[in-house]
């Protein structure tokens, strides 16, 4: 045999699934011989389930056998220069492998562009294969069309760039008899002008128009010859007869094993797969034809290819154009990635760090009730309260109207009850958020606990203002506490001066100076904020980084690509480069929001913010290159996703401080992503810290630590994964 006569020979190809001598333990390839010749038709044959599929990744490079030898057009797929996988090479697999946001078009120049090809010459071949194929319109979305629509696309996607070795799994599966043949027609004007095809079907019957024919069945290939001998040799009329006669005749082997063992004219088929025992056959001479599959045959490799950086620079914009088409056209990706940090800040900044809002207490003033007027006292303006006697002391009247005055600037809205247990009630039944009661000597008993020091514990009770509080809701009984608090220090600050005292008097004897950083009212939006944008940036990235990855799987359209030659560096590089431009653009908007809409105070450099913001974003965008490899599913995605998320924010700092936690969780929530790079972002924002501080500095390398960790454990599982 001459080398320019052989495309693909395959020898003692061994392949199998699992781990020996486990339950999971599958042999798909058992000592399998082949041999196509260049220029023909071979048609590949066999049950579902058989190998042919796994045969084909193995051809194209994207398997590698676990022992035997695959020569393809002169070199072994994968070694460099050998053109397999990559333009040599076309090739359609079972299953449709198109992004379904293309258009038919857009779907033949994805792979015209990853070939090398010029503009002219793709729409040249894009209109012959129109013509050839009954392509639907050009600009119909791949996700519009029906089954057998897509089929014919993707077929036309293998036939673009006219391949030296064209590789067809199941390529007529749904299309009419008039097209089935039309498609054999032009594999058979492509054998005559030397290409290969090798094609698997299940319709036996149109595999008479093949060259040359394999029969696969359990991983081993019964017979391969041309339909004609095999008709003659086995005496029959259909393929399918041939075929049933063979698949019989290899089910029958085991029970001869032990007379055919010592005849000298058997052959063992199949007995070890590199070291591991699969079920051995033998088989006569006689019944199968002998399968030469020598390496003799190769002698030497095809010339490389040429143009390697042209290629590749072609294969670059190739994959960021489909990135750029693919995310463009999916109105959901565009909303979550541009809309939704913007949803989330809006959220965050609208709903959180307000004071609560129309509180309502309930109000016994047995003072007022009491008086000539009644409750209504307190409605009058021209009420004197405070009187100057001549001895400079105080006339103390009706102070509890004073302090509903301060009640109602500190937000604190009154409902008038007579009883204690009324008000009381009305708080047990959630009508309120807490009730206060005023006694009947209120003023005249504060004003002597004010003049004469010491009283009684009458005098005492008299002068307190009782107070009934719902605490089950810990932000607003806190607040209302605070309010009452400010609203009591107003009041005696109020009556202090009225009576020509010091309103200091009143004061704790605890005086907080100015704070060394941030400010007197501290407020709680501003503590959360920089978590809360860490938490968001890190997460959208992680999410839409894992949805295209995963979905590129599922399609297949990663396994095509590279089988076209696409290296996966380059696919990470393109995705991680438009990736990095949404980060880019997410960082920027959810800042714009928070110093320019919200008015968030910052005293520090708004670049470093901005750097953190983005590195956090990329280590994000690594999380979701890890849940993509490790996960097989979308659902399982978005399982660990938000299965992670939850601990991270909780343990992070941001709802609850470090400090109230064990010595061993804190130890766990600072190996978080973002917990000491939220800690950093806050202080840049209220310390004004700089990068070259140590807080800031840690945050930086918590963030860095995680991306390299991330690629590691990348890296490891792509490494040492069984294909």
């Amino acid at each position: 045999m001459a080398v320019c006569s052989a495309a693909v020979i395959v020898e003692k190809a061994c392949k199998y699934y699992g781990r020996p001598n486990k339950a999971d333990f599958k042999p798909v390839l058992k000592e399998m011989d082949m041999v196509v010749d260049r220029g023909i038709i071979y048609g590949l044959l066999g049950p579902s389930g058989c190998g042919k599929t796994t045969l084909l990744s193995c051809i194209v490079g994207r398997r590698k056998l676990d022992s035997g030898n695959i020569w393809v057009l002169g070199g072994r797929p994968g070694e460099k220069g050998s053109g397999v996988p990559g333009p040599r090479v076309g090739y359609m697999p079972q299953d449709i492998a198109l992004v379904g946001e293309f258009t038919v078009r857009d779907a033949i120049y994805y792979f015209g562009r990853i070939y090398g090809m010029k503009m002219e010459k793709m729409v040249e071949r894009f209109e012959f294969l129109s013509n050839l194929l009954d392509l639907p319109s050009g600009n119909r979305l791949i996700k519009t069309l029906s089954g057998g629509q897509q089929r014919r696309v993707s077929l036309a996607a293998a036939l673009v760039h006219e391949p030296e070795l064209l590789i067809l799994d199941e390529p007529t599966v749904g299309l009419d008899p008039v097209l089935r043949e039309r498609i054999w027609d032009f594999l058979a004007e492509q054998a005559r002008g030397g290409a290969t095809v090798i094609i698997t079907t299940h319709y036996i019957d149109e595999t008479k128009q093949a060259h040359k024919i394999g029969l696969l069945r359990d991983g081993q290939l019964l017979a391969e010859d041309s339909p004609e001998d095999l008709l003659r040799k086995f005496d029959c009329d259909t393929l399918e007869e041939a075929f049933l006669k063979l698949a019989m005749r290899q089910h029958e082997m085991p029970r001869r094993r032990s007379t055919l063992t010592s005849s000298p004219d058997v052959i063992p088929d199949s007995n070890m797969c590199n070291g591991v025992g699969v079920d051995s056959r033998y088989h006569s001479r006689d019944d199968f034809p002998t399968i030469t599959s020598s390496t003799d045959v190769l002698t030497k490799k095809e010339k490389r290819p040429k143009d390697t950086k042209r290629l590749a620079k072609s294969r670059y914009k190739a994959v960021f154009i489909k990135s750029i088409q693919q995310f463009s056209r999916h109105p959901g990706g565009l909303i979550f990635s541009i809309l939704f940090p913007i949803i989330q800040v809006v959220a965050f900044f609208s709903a959180v760090g307000h004071d609560p809002r129309d509180l309502h207490i309930g109000v016994v003033n047995e003072e007022a009730a009491f008086s000539p007027y009644g409750l209504s006292i307190c409605n009058n303006h021209s009420l004197q309260t405070v009187s100057v006697r001549e001895d400079e002391t105080c006339d103390l009247y009706m102070l509890s109207c004073w302090f509903l005055e301060e009640m109602e600037g500190k937000q604190l809205y009154q409902t008038q009850f007579n009883t204690s247990e009324e008000a009381q009630q009305a708080v047990a039944t959630g009508k309120l958020y807490g009730a206060l009661h005023f006694s009947r000597n209120f003023s005249a008993a504060l004003g002597k606990r004010f003049t004469d020091g010491e009283v009684d514990d009458d005098v005492v009770e008299d002068s307190s203002v009782s107070v009934w509080l719902d605490m089950t809701n810990h932000q607003i009984s806190n607040f209302m506490k605070t309010q009452l608090h400010k609203a009591y220090e107003s009041f005696t600050r109020r009556a202090m001066k009225a009576c020509g005292r010091p309103d200091n008097l009143v004061q704790i004897p605890v005086h907080f100076g100015k704070p060394v950083y941030g400010y007197s009212e501290p407020q709680v939006v501003s503590f959360m904020a920089p978590g809360i944008l860490i938490t968001i940036i890190f997460f959208l990235s992680a999410v839409v980084t894992s949805t295209l990855m995963i979905t590129d799987r599922l399609e297949g359209v990663w396994e095509r690509s590279a089988v076209a030659g696409v290296l996966p560096r380059e696919m990470l590089n393109v995705h991680i480069t438009l990736q990095s431009t949404i980060i880019f653009l997410q960082t920027l908007e959810m800042m714009a929001l928070a110093f320019l809409g919200y008015g968030i105070p910052s005293v520090g450099s708004k670049f470093v913010c901005g750097l953190l913001l983005f590195l956090q974003g990329i280590c994000g965008m690594c999380y979701g290159f890890l849940l993509s490899v490790y996960c097989s599913s979308h659902t399982m995605s978005f399982f660990v996703a938000t299965g992670s998320f939850y601990p991270m924010i909780l343990l992070c700092g941001i709802l609850w401080p470090l400090e109230g936690m064990s010595n061993t969780l804190r130890i766990i929530a600072l190996t978080l992503p973002f917990t000491i790079p939220s800690k950093s972002l806050r202080d840049i924002m209220e310390k004004g810290a700089t990068i070259m501080e140590p807080s800031v500095i840690y945050g930086f390398l918590t963030t860095i630590a995680w991306i390299v960790i991330t690629l590691a454990l990348i890296y490891l599982r792509l490494r040492y994964k069984k294909t």
